[in-house]
């Protein structure tokens, strides 16, 4: 257990000594601010003339409302994309980073049991996502009160702080697996990959109604309130996170590290 704890202290500093953070934090709060400022937009006829594409999208903003039930729906739906990709660079540098810093081989020259190792690089992956959470969270009332959305009563400002955590937590099981792939491809490129091809895979199964079985489309129906979802999607949703942990603690214990 000591081992463990330390080993988690080691890579939060190296967390934490690392510019990485802040820049994926700031890009992070882009998703609040982005849906904020179509919300203004839309609430302002003659901004919305002067503006092109945007307007279209304000418009579109505009037919659903400017609440802040609305505000938390379209947050939770972009949390549930930008949130995945962002779930993605953290753990992709969390493990790659050993592989791009060539410091992979004097990891696992310390006495210590790579058991030990992999878990606490997920353990601070799972903070790391959930601090972004917060942020985006926070980010999200500050906005929502300085344009003045309606209906921002306590019960739908908690329900939609809900739904972005609940969001949140239902990303970072699915995520796991790019653990895997980053340390297969020793580095960055690899889950980056993937992880494009499989947001396109997962419009795909959402279309064709196969989302609620497919672990990656669970968090997107759930942020969009779809009703489809039954408790064996989030059963897979687990299944996925631990066979990602399992895979990459046995790539981390067999692999050959020759660099």
């Amino acid at each position: 257990m000591n081992n463990l704890l330390d080993m988690i202290w080691i890579e939060l500093r190296k967390t934490i000594r690392s510019k990485v953070p802040i820049l994926i934090t700031i890009a992070s709060t882009f998703m609040p601010l982005g849906i904020a400022f179509l919300i203004l937009v839309s609430k302002n006829p003659e901004m919305s003339q002067k503006l092109g594409l945007i307007s279209a999208k304000a418009n579109l903003m505009a037919y659903y409302g400017t609440t802040w039930s609305t505000y938390s729906g379209f947050l939770g739906q972009i949390v549930a994309a930008g949130g995945f990709l962002f779930s993605i660079m953290i753990t992709s540098w969390v493990f790659g980073r050993e592989f791009a810093d060539a410091t992979m081989k004097d990891m696992l020259a310390v006495p210590v049991k790579r058991s030990s190792i992999v878990l606490a690089k997920f353990v601070v992956a799972a903070i790391w996502s959930v601090v972004l959470t917060m942020v985006i969270s926070i980010v999200d009332l500050v906005m929502g009160a300085i344009i003045k959305l309606p209906g921002g009563s306590i019960n739908v400002i908690s329900q939609g702080s809900a739904l972005v955590v609940i969001t949140t937590c239902l990303t970072i099981p699915v995520v796991m697996p790019f653990a895997f792939f980053a340390s297969v491809g020793r580095g960055y490129l690899l889950p980056i990959g993937i992880a494009v091809l499989t947001l396109m895979t997962t419009n795909l199964m959402a279309i064709i109604g196969w989302g609620e079985y497919f672990p990656w489309a669970v968090s997107f129906l759930y942020a969009q309130g779809k009703s489809s979802l039954t408790p064996i999607s989030y059963w897979i949703v687990f299944l996925t996170g631990l066979a990602g942990m399992i895979a990459t603690y046995l790539w981390w214990t067999y692999a050959d590290q020759n660099r």
